[in-house]
């Protein structure tokens, strides 16, 4: 019977590629996540039709959900920020 797979045939390596780039496990992960968020921020801009720019809006959205997992903000009134 042949298997069949809605996944490009050429995707595990391609993965191999792409994966580390999209895992924030730690600390140090967490950083090389933010460097490579501002070297596509200072490649892509805000230009939507540029080839890397589902990658960027992908890393950006994974950095979010780290820092408000490991980085919360305190429950407090507004003002109380400021001070």
């Amino acid at each position: 019977m042949e298997k069949l797979t809605t996944l490009p045939p050429d995707i595990n390596t391609h993965w191999k590629a792409i994966a580390p780039l999209l895992t924030i496990r730690n600390e140090e992960e967490y950083d090389q996540a933010i460097v490579r968020l501002n070297d596509l921020i200072d490649e892509i801009g805000t230009n939507e039709q540029h080839p890397l720019y589902h990658l960027l809006d992908t890393l950006g959205t994974l950095i979010e959900v780290y820092e408000t997992e490991h980085y919360p903000l305190p429950n407090c009134h507004e003002n109380d920020v400021l001070d």
